[in-house]
């Protein structure tokens, strides 16, 4: 009794534990469709397709009198799916920072992307890191700073200091996400990934700027990721790039956008070559916001795929709704 009594007086002084009645979860749900018609001409994919993609988000925050902030989350495929289940996660935030354990993005691609990219909704049209519209954009290539799928990890960011911050993170195996997510608790299967990186955003009047550089290694590949990313923005204009550096070669990319009351009109290019890939993809979109979680974008691609020879093109125009 007296070892149950000291563990409890413990957490008390270090502010772990609260009156049950003080505090009450926030629970809700929020989610997206994209809803729209693209056509392409391609070497292996012609013709119009109709495009409708949708999750649900499952929130729940609570506040604690000690000034710590709980949350959980869970997103779920609005479709039948091999991977039903899309990042999900739960985290506990303070003066420390904020540590998160789960599925999720790497600290890096959750911080640096968007920093060095310009994203049209959902990125269903771009240049970087987009959904692959047409078949030579979808060639191995997939230009973003750090590893964007839903490993199980940890997850630590530093609470933000005038704009900076620091960040890290631990998967123990870069194959736990969806179907694969077959043991629990996951432990090292040779495929680790470690990264860690940092960034400053800030305004200055009229101006905007954003830095950030980071580090991936994933055990058991050869090479590592070194990613860069920066962005300035002025009066409503955004000019946005980055540069990774990984295992089999390197991708950059730049982009632009300009706002202006309910229009958003954006684009860019990108470039990889890694290994037995080499191509680029250059897009561009415009977007109209008719109402609060409700847009409208059309944009093209283009996407020449030197490995293949191959050159596609491609529109598409659709409908965003968040709620």
């Amino acid at each position: 009794m007296k070892k149950v009594l000291l563990a409890t007086s413990a957490l008390v002084a270090a502010g772990f534990v609260t009156s049950a009645s003080a505090a009450e979860w926030e629970t809700g749900v929020s989610g997206y469709y994209f809803l729209g018609v693209g056509v392409t001409d391609s070497n292996a994919q012609d013709g119009i397709g109709v495009l409708r993609d949708g999750e649900f988000h499952v929130n729940g925050r609570l506040t604690a009198d000690n000034g710590l902030t709980f949350r959980a989350r869970i997103e779920v495929e609005a479709f039948t799916s091999g991977d039903q289940i899309d990042e999900n996660w739960g985290s506990v935030s303070g003066s420390f920072g904020t540590l998160m354990i789960g599925s999720n993005d790497t600290v890096v691609y959750e911080n640096l992307s968007g920093i060095g990219i310009i994203y049209a909704p959902g990125a269903r049209i771009g240049y970087a890191d987009s959904f692959a519209l047409t078949t030579a954009a979808g060639v191995g290539f997939s230009p973003f700073p750090g590893v964007a799928s839903d490993q199980i990890g940890l997850h630590y960011t530093t609470p933000d200091f005038m704009g900076f911050k620091a960040f890290a993170g631990y998967h123990p195996s870069n194959a736990t996400d969806g179907a694969a997510d077959t043991n629990n608790p996951v432990f090292d299967n040779g495929g680790e990934i470690w990264n860690v990186g940092a960034s400053y955003t800030g305004d200055f009047g009229d101006f905007s700027l954003g830095l950030g550089a980071g580090y991936t290694d994933i055990e058991g590949v050869a090479g590592e990721q070194i990613s860069f990313a920066a962005n300035v923005g002025f009066q409503g204009f955004t000019l946005a790039g980055f540069y990774e550096d990984d295992f089999g070669g390197d991708e950059f990319g730049i982009g632009a956008q300009y706002a202006t009351g309910p229009w958003t009109i954006g684009g860019g290019w990108g470039h990889g070559d890694s290994g037995a890939t080499n191509n680029d993809v250059v897009a561009g979109w415009v977007t109209y916001t008719a109402a609060p979680g409700v847009l409208f974008t059309a944009g093209l691609e283009y996407a020449d795929d030197d490995t293949t020879n191959n050159s596609d093109f491609g529109g598409l125009a659709f409908m965003t709704l968040r709620f």
